[in-house]
């Protein structure tokens, strides 16, 4: 076995930061809908502890909406549930997450996989389910405007 050193990214550490994005929602036959801003700030609350505040200006269906979500890290796996929703993500590589979602605001399960193009763009594919069919489907791109 080769010492190749200690890893350089503790999970989840590429999310830390502020982000602008937009949300894009197609309909199931991949039609576009409509698109909204969203604004992120993500933040270590502790050692395990991260913390989500994301801001959608119209999320597809409900309107303006905020969630402030404590998401808590357990080696690659991160969990969180709140009033709002409960969340299950797994790190796969150093930058590219997924994500389950269950959602009271939507009534959706969200499926979520996150690509970190580079350290400060991130898109995000989503696939909604309501009632065990596809509902919608959303991508939303980001760009890092604050840094850790």
């Amino acid at each position: 076995m080769k010492n190749y050193g200690p890893a350089t990214q503790r999970p989840y550490q590429c999310f830390m930061g502020k982000w602008e994005g937009l949300c894009k929602t197609f309909d199931t036959d991949g039609n576009f809908i409509e698109a909204s801003a969203v604004h992120m700030d993500v933040y270590w609350v502790d050692e395990n502890t991260w913390h989500l505040h994301e801001h959608f200006d119209n999320l597809y269906g409900v309107g303006e909406t905020v969630y402030h979500t404590d998401i808590n890290v357990d080696g690659n796996r991160c969990f969180a549930s709140n009033e709002m929703l409960s969340l299950e993500g797994t790190k796969l590589t150093a930058f590219n997450y997924v994500f389950t979602i269950h959602s009271e605001v939507t009534k959706t399960t969200v499926y979520n996989n996150h690509y970190f193009i580079d350290p400060n763009t991130r898109r995000i594919i989503t696939h909604k389910v309501r009632d065990g069919k596809t509902h919608i489907f959303q991508i939303q791109d980001f760009v890092r405007v604050v840094q850790p």
